[in-house]
């Protein structure tokens, strides 16, 4: 029994290394802590973490997800997805298992999550200040990829889980200034480096985040907002002198939003989103025409949109701004928004559970805002963290990754059980 919990303690503390190896390893050691939590779990009786309100709600959209999978005109492509998309709920039970049973597990996670946040600054610095990293990785001028290489989401991996390392910041109900102040130091580095990374999306949630945190936070909320000020100065000068970042997350973005247009009626036609993402949202908008209650299956979106025809004429309100039509496309692995890519591929009904989260947080948020009025505070600040982390990944009006792949559902539910683990304390 011991040495299982040795090992249960071990492939959750591998993750976040792991993660930024790309998505076979930490796929693989996300399922084995599922097998070891099921095991343990079992062998102790210990039913109740599978009673919770949030795992059956979980277990019943997967199950719905398969059925989806099976009615669709790509089967054995929608199982992939949907098949075995249930271990990430058993994996954030494996989450709250470990910090129920395993002495200074909080310590230890928040450790690794340093040693990983520090190695990708210190990483993400070299490589764009010597023009490779550490293993030879190319900058190109307007992405870094640190340790991720071809994969362009080092900015995905940091703001994701900056408000999980604040999370378990507040566990830990760290006071000592000779830690607290080089720990806001590695914030504002953070805040840099995703900046630089050319995630505009990621830059954002690192935005959004903090907002949140500035806000709703009872402790170290000043320090924080503080950091990001300055982060924020140092990103301008920065742009001041670098105008290969500064044309990526700056010019280009005033550009593709047509913000600044030469007449009124050119400026009056600000995009929603860029060109690229809005032409791929309307392909997914008329794939959910077609069904929108139950959808078209999960991973389906990349083999139906390449059936819808004429369709090149939504293109035709890019014209005047310049934009070269042939670059827009319709069809791509995904629609590049979460609630999107559900209506379309899970319909209505899959749809709504998750929405409804969003929803909920977004409720909680409120209740805990208008309470502080009252010098009440409803959420203690670790348990905002990790709602934040799940908001953040949950927020609708930004482009997003693919809501079925397993990196980034690791990142999705690793939160999710210190939030099941702060609730059942109270």
């Amino acid at each position: 029994m011991n040495l299982i919990k040795s090992l249960h303690k071990f492939v959750i503390f591998s993750i976040p290394l792991f993660l930024m190896s790309g998505p076979f390893l930490p796929d693989l050691f996300m399922s084995l802590s599922c097998i070891f939590f099921l095991f343990l779990t079992f062998r102790e009786r210990k039913y109740f973490y599978y009673k919770n309100i949030f795992f059956k709600i979980f277990i019943i959209w997967c199950l719905y997800c398969i059925i989806v999978s099976l009615t669709s005109s790509n089967i054995l492509l929608s199982l992939e997805s949907s098949l075995f998309h249930f271990r990430f709920g058993i994996f954030a039970l494996s989450i709250w298992y470990a910090l129920d049973e395993y002495k200074n597990f909080v310590k230890n996670i928040f450790i690794i999550f340093l040693i990983s946040f520090l190695i990708l600054i210190f990483d993400g610095f070299i490589q764009y200040l010597f023009g490779q990293n550490l293993l030879g990785y190319k900058y190109d001028g307007n992405r870094l990829s640190s340790l991720f290489g071809d994969e362009l989401i080092m900015g995905s991996y940091l703001s994701r889980f900056l408000p999980v390392l604040f999370g378990l910041f507040f566990l830990l109900k760290i006071k000592n200034i000779y830690f607290v102040a080089p720990f806001f130091g590695l914030i504002l580095l953070v805040d840099i480096i995703v900046f630089l990374s050319g995630e505009r999306s990621a830059f954002f949630y690192v935005l959004l985040s903090t907002f949140t945190l500035v806000v709703l936070l009872k402790n170290y909320k000043l320090i924080r907002l503080l950091t990001i000020i300055l982060s924020l100065i140092s990103i301008y000068l920065i742009t001041s002198y670098d105008n290969s970042i500064k044309k990526r997350m700056i010019n280009t973005t005033v550009e593709q939003f047509n913000l600044i247009g030469e007449t009124k009626e050119d400026i009056s036609k600000i995009n929603a989103f860029t060109p690229q993402h809005e032409t791929i949202f309307y392909s997914a908008y008329l794939l959910f025409l077609q069904n929108p209650l139950t959808g078209i299956g999960p991973k389906n979106f990349r083999e139906e949109c390449k059936t819808l025809k004429n369709i090149d004429s939504f293109k035709n309100r890019f014209v005047s701004q310049n934009l070269d039509a042939g670059s827009l496309t319709f069809c791509s692995t995904h629609p590049h928004n979460t609630y999107l890519q559900l209506l379309t591929e899970t319909g209505i009904i899959g749809f709504i559970p998750v929405f409804s989260l969003f929803l909920f947080i977004t409720y909680k948020f409120l209740i805990h805002f208008i309470n502080i009025f009252k010098l009440k505070y409803v959420l203690n600040d670790s348990l905002i963290c990790f709602y934040t982390a799940l908001f953040v990944s949950l927020w609708p009006l930004v482009p997003s990754g693919n809501f079925f792949n397993n990196w980034l559902n690791i990142i999705y539910f690793f939160p999710v059980g210190f939030v099941l683990y702060e609730h059942a304390k109270k």
